[in-house]
């Protein structure tokens, strides 16, 4: 990844003045203010605790939920809680890139660290968000980073979760300042880019969740990138299963057909992906349903059926451990079924703590399973659980990611003496 991407060892930054872009984006109870999960934060700490104590000026960008929305709020408490988490002072500016933020910059001590306002009040921040394809000089031409950017030596971006905008924040810096991972960015490249590619094998893949056609596009990346087999539970299985012909059911069906846009291009992808890797993609071969809210185990030689099928089978969660059993590298992304309902949360469950106890390199990733992890106390379990959601997905199924092209950008930029103040 060093080869990519610029590292805080590239910029040594004690003594610089760093803009720091984190995504601190938390739940927050929209009567009070509170924030309800704080994992985020606790995530970007060490980058702004090793920044501070390497002698730097930090000042911190992020953003809060989007304009609109009840917990769109001002970051005041993002910075008391980072603040208590790393033991020093985090003084908060409600300002974000006007005289207020430039004159909290320009007068850091060196250790010191503040952090600029929710930098999606900002108008720029919200409209120009798309990539040109050749630079961010859109991004570039805002008040933001013409504020900012002179105060400071060097950006570090840290917000993997956010990774896949293209907003001012986020990219915008890479054209006047170099740009180097932070600690978590750096960590996610290298967790989720090297179980992909360089695992140690079998390379096994769980893919589950309702998040159909990602998870289709997702295959295709991991069987073409080196995973060794893929195997499918929840909606993305009953939609596999219908790229083979087999009838799952009205219920199912229906809900394929109502909740995945384009499902029929979905199904027809998923039939090509079937036929050129074969059986590197497993299927269940028996499913569980829902019959008057209780579970009943159906072969999938069986279907069609009336009732909704809510969780892998007993025969195929047997299938499936042994497999894992057997890998060197498990990377899972959704569940195996409708995990909520006690009753359908048996494939999940036994295969994710199949997973933490597993001897293998285990990566998790996605908003719902890291979710699901957590829930089930075994998020501290596994190597690697992805702060990203959507950014997760973007990156696991190889799609174009404009902050991990602008860090691309910024390395060729300062290999070449691009960057001289």
């Amino acid at each position: 990844m060093g080869d990519s991407f610029l590292t805080l060892d590239d910029l040594p930054p004690g003594g610089k003045t760093v803009l720091l872009r984190v995504d601190i984006n938390s739940s927050i109870n929209p009567e009070t203010g509170a924030l309800l999960d704080d994992t985020r934060i606790r995530r970007h700490a060490a980058t702004a605790k090793l920044l501070a104590e390497a002698g730097s000026k930090v000042a911190i960008l992020a953003h809060q939920s989007r304009p609109g929305l009840l917990d769109c709020v001002p970051l005041e408490r993002h910075a008391r809680r980072l603040a208590n988490l790393i033991d020093r002072p985090v003084k908060f500016i409600p300002d974000i890139h006007g005289e207020l933020a430039c004159d909290a910059v320009t007068n850091l001590k060196v250790g010191e660290i503040v952090m600029l306002d929710n930098v999606r009040f900002d108008t720029d921040e919200v409209t120009i968000s798309s990539w040109n394809g050749e630079d961010f000089t859109p991004q570039a031409d805002t008040a933001l980073v013409r504020n900012l950017a002179p105060l400071a030596d060097i950006f570090v971006n840290d917000a993997f979760a956010a990774a896949h905008r293209c907003q001012p924040s986020l990219v915008g810096f890479t054209e006047v300042l170099p740009m180097a991972t932070g600690l978590v960015m750096e960590r996610e490249l290298r967790k989720l880019g090297g179980a992909i590619a360089d695992g140690p094998t079998p390379r096994i893949a769980l893919l589950g969740g309702s998040k159909a056609a990602d998870s289709v596009a997702i295959a295709r990346h991991f069987l073409s990138q080196g995973v060794d087999e893929i195997l499918t539970g929840g909606v993305v299985a009953n939609l596999f299963l219908m790229a083979d012909g087999i009838d799952i059911g009205a219920p199912s069906t229906a809900y394929i057909r109502d909740h995945i846009t384009n499902w029929e291009q979905v199904v027809a992808d998923a039939e090509a992906l079937r036929k050129e890797f074969g059986d590197r993609l497993v299927v269940p071969i028996d499913v569980a349903v829902s019959e008057e809210g209780l579970r009943h185990g159906l072969p999938v030689s069986e279907l069609p059926t009336k009732y909704p099928v809510h969780d892998i089978g007993i025969e195929t969660l047997v299938a499936y451990l042994a497999r894992l059993e057997k890998a060197g590298t498990v990377i899972a992304n959704g569940p195996m079924g409708v995990f909520e309902n006690l009753e359908f949360a048996t494939g999940t469950r036994e295969l994710f703590t199949a997973i933490a106890d597993s001897d293998a390199l285990t990566v998790v990733g996605g908003g719902e399973t890291t979710m699901a992890f957590t829930h089930m106390g075994l998020a501290d379990r596994v190597n690697h659980v992805s702060t990203g959601g959507g950014a997760c997905i973007a990156f696991m199924s190889g799609r174009l990611m404009p902050v991990l092209e602008a860090l691309r950008h910024s390395k060729k930029r300062f290999d070449e003496g691009g960057y001289e103040k």
